[in-house]
């Protein structure tokens, strides 16, 4: 579906691109030494991502999936660079694979590619599958399914940054099904005073 078009690169400082550049190589290193590792395949597909390398990362994670077709993982990384490259059914089909395979099994931290200033991962395996879930199925105009992934989430986000993130996708997804009621009520349930460490 993105062979024929142009995506945008990500803007990047020369600091934050040659930082960037230095953990690709590091990753790429590390895969070469033992290339059927689940946790190296990872990492390499998402150090080409940070760097806008989408359809890299996208092959990356496909021969990952080949490798270790019941880990979770390589369909979350490949659902959501099929976001960024605006495939969106394909996005879908992975994540909702992804959200088949975290059934009934415990959440984990995700470790952040690009860390916040309080080096304090903000995100879980389970809360990122149903947070691009619904975001993969919001902007394909589905969004009772939106609602549904993003209801998800809401349950499996344990922080601040993340609640915050879902909460407002949820809204949004209910004023674009015309239920102000539940809109208004679910505004009025956040927590007005709080603390987010990224923004």
């Amino acid at each position: 579906c993105y062979e024929n078009k142009g995506h945008p690169m990500p803007e990047l400082s020369d600091t934050a691109r040659k930082l960037n550049e230095l953990k690709l190589a590091a990753a790429t290193t590390d895969y070469h030494k033992d290339s059927g590792n689940a946790d190296a395949i990872i990492w390499m597909g998402r150090r080409h991502a940070y760097l806008g390398h989408y359809k890299e990362a996208v092959d990356i994670f496909s021969k990952g999936i080949a490798l270790h077709p019941a880990d979770a993982r390589m369909y979350r990384h490949r659902g959501h660079r099929y976001i960024s490259l605006r495939c969106f059914d394909k996005a879908i089909a992975d994540l909702e694979t992804a959200a088949l395979l975290i059934k009934d099994k415990p959440d984990e931290i995700e470790q952040d590619g690009l860390p916040n200033a309080k080096n304090i991962p903000t995100s879980t395996l389970q809360s990122n599958i149903w947070y691009h879930l619904g975001l993969a199925y919001f902007v394909n105009g589905n969004y009772e399914n939106a609602l549904k992934a993003y209801r998800n989430c809401m349950k499996v986000s344990t922080n601040n940054d993340m609640y915050v993130a879902v909460f407002s996708w949820a809204y949004l997804t209910l004023l674009r099904l015309d239920r102000d009621t539940e809109a208004k009520a679910l505004y009025y349930s956040a927590d007005g005073k709080a603390e987010v460490i990224e923004n």
